[in-house]
């Protein structure tokens, strides 16, 4: 339980260093982080965000619109790298890199059958389920979905 706690005062001692030197822009380059790895769910980043830089600094609530700001460009930069390196490099660089992560070219293929049977509508319920967000931006890019319909 130490451990636990050790740990937790780390990240926090981490995250307000990040927010306290970059501010919202740290926000951002989190979430275009969190976007590509997936490991930490935007939640608690964006909910620290809030503590640690409205509530710390006495900032008014109204900077909770410049936050979201900062957050949606964030969140949209951070989707659209692997929708681009999706439908620029193709299937094979997705099967290349999929294979460092240990995802099965079965898997790729059955969410590519799953997207051309879905379409958009995937991509919207797969944005709001975590750890599928972070993968979902993938089978739209192969399947050439258009940008301006991709949601983040």
């Amino acid at each position: 339980m130490d451990f636990l706690n050790v740990l937790e005062a780390k990240i926090l001692s981490v995250l307000q260093t990040l927010y306290d030197a970059w501010g919202w822009f740290g926000v951002a380059g989190l979430l275009v982080f969190e976007n590509e790895i997936g490991i930490t769910p935007s939640e608690i980043i964006l909910g620290l965000a809030g503590w640690m830089l409205i509530s710390e600094h006495q900032l008014p609530v109204s900077m909770v619109f410049i936050g979201s700001f900062y957050a949606a460009i964030g969140s949209t930069l951070g989707a659209s790298i692997p929708y681009w390196v999706a439908r620029l490099s193709g299937r094979p660089l997705v099967n290349k890199l999929a294979h460092w992560v240990r995802i099965s070219p079965t898997h790729i293929t059955r969410a590519e059958r799953q997207f051309q049977h879905w379409g958009m509508g995937l991509v919207l319920i797969g944005r709001t389920i975590p750890g599928i967000q972070t993968l979902v931006s993938i089978p739209a890019g192969l399947a050439r979905m258009p940008y301006s319909g991709v949601p983040s």
